[in-house]
């Protein structure tokens, strides 16, 4: 339950006849919602990158799903993730992506061609030899990515962190 329902909830409730509420009932509960609204403003101007980032992320999630709750719940599965799941994610995806780009050097059409069966990979390797090896068994290690990541991250924060 979010904090705006449960003050929905409670505005409902003291409007119902059947309740007494006196006028110090109704200002307190505005009293909390104003400090509750001023605490996240205050939340927001301090991780605006986060802000800006949650923006983008999901209106792609929106167009994906073209749905608003599937979209947020896209976004809740990114973020229930771990930033160490996250790191591995983009290893793994990095490195898939290193390795299309490299079969696509030799002329393979990695969309119309999947390489699951052993004699196609085995052909690769004896064709391109340590190069292909290379690109098959992950192009970039997963220190060195973490070590890049964690370099960007923390620049962008510094560059951004003071930007509305």
């Amino acid at each position: 339950m979010t904090l705006e329902k449960s003050f929905e909830w409670l505005f409902k409730r003291f409007q119902n006849q059947n309740i007494q509420t006196c006028d110090f009932d109704i200002k307190c509960l505005k009293n909390i919602a104003e400090w509750v609204n001023r605490g996240k403003e205050q939340e927001i101007m301090q991780n605006a990158i986060y802000a800006k980032l949650f923006c983008h992320v999901f209106i792609q999630e929106i167009n994906f799903y073209k749905d608003f709750e599937f979209a947020q719940k896209g976004i809740a599965t990114i973020l229930e993730k771990t930033v160490e799941e996250h790191y591995q994610l983009f290893t793994q995806r990095i490195n898939d992506f290193e390795l299309n780009r490299y079969l696509t050097s030799l002329g393979i059409d990695v969309e119309k061609r999947e390489f699951t069966e052993s004699e196609d990979k085995e052909e690769l390797k004896q064709a391109n030899g340590d190069e292909f090896i290379k690109y098959a068994s992950g192009y970039w290690s997963e220190d060195k990515i973490r070590k890049s990541l964690n370099n960007q991250i923390t620049e962008t924060i510094n560059k951004y962190k003071n930007l509305p």
